[in-house]
Order: structure tokens, then sequence, then C-alpha cells
């Protein structure tokens, strides 16, 4: 069962020249992960989404704008991350509760998963998020 220790995050390497910055995410060498779904989410200034956990789903977010505080427990332990580079990918694997802050009015983050949407992976309650990890 996932712990907050597998909270990880990864670093892409940006290409830099006189006419700019190019990042590339290469799913497979990058992430090791067959993205199914892709979403962005547009957050208002100090706004907090998420608040959840799913049960088969990992995810990795991206902020390519502003700021996101992502917060995470696991149950047990918890732990705060900040995202504000695009270049650092955190991967949060399934089992683990989330939510993220919306630091500035421009934050945009780029979520991406390896399952397709399904309601019934959500687990929205924390003390049902709480009773699942028992199982």
């Amino acid at each position: 069962m996932n712990t907050v220790d597998d909270i990880v995050k990864i670093n892409l390497d940006v290409k830099k020249d006189i006419r700019g910055d190019l990042l590339a995410i290469e799913f497979q060498k990058n992430l090791n992960i067959n993205i199914q779904r892709s979403f962005f989410v547009f957050g208002k200034d100090n706004s907090v989404r998420g608040n959840h956990a799913h049960k088969k789903c990992n995810q990795f977010l991206c902020c390519i704008s502003g700021i996101c505080e992502i917060n995470c427990d696991d149950g047990i332990q918890k732990n705060k991350n900040i995202l504000k580079n695009p270049s650092t990918i955190l991967k949060i694997p399934n089992l683990i509760w989330s939510s993220q802050k919306y630091k500035a009015k421009n934050t945009i983050l780029l979520v991406l998963c390896d399952l397709e949407y399904s309601e019934e992976d959500y687990i929205r309650e924390y003390k049902e998020f709480l009773e699942y990890k028992k199982t």
C-alpha cells in the first residue's frame, strides 16, 4: 500500500537556446507511464481543489503557470510540495489523499493519469479513505 514516501518529484531537462526554452515529456522514458487521460485545472487565487484519493489511478502533476501547493496524506504521514516550475512533475500514486492549493491567480496545473476517468475510482470522503486504507 502506498505511503507519502512513494511520492516522487521528477525533474525534466529543459533545452535552452537563444530562441527560448523547450521542455519535452516522454511519457514512457521520463514517467514510466501510459497516459490515458490528461486535464488542466485553472485554479483561482487561494482556492483549494482535489480533496480526494484514487483507488487505482496514479497521477502526475505539473504546474505550468503560477504556484501550486500540493498536500498529500497517506492516513498516517503527511507531506507538502510546492510546484512552480513546469520542469518538475510530482508523481502521486494511488491511495494517497491529495489536495491542491492555488497560490497565485494565474496558476494552471496539468494532470496526467494512467487510467481513464471512472467515478468508482474516487474516494471523496476522508473518513472513507481511512477505512479503505485499512483493508
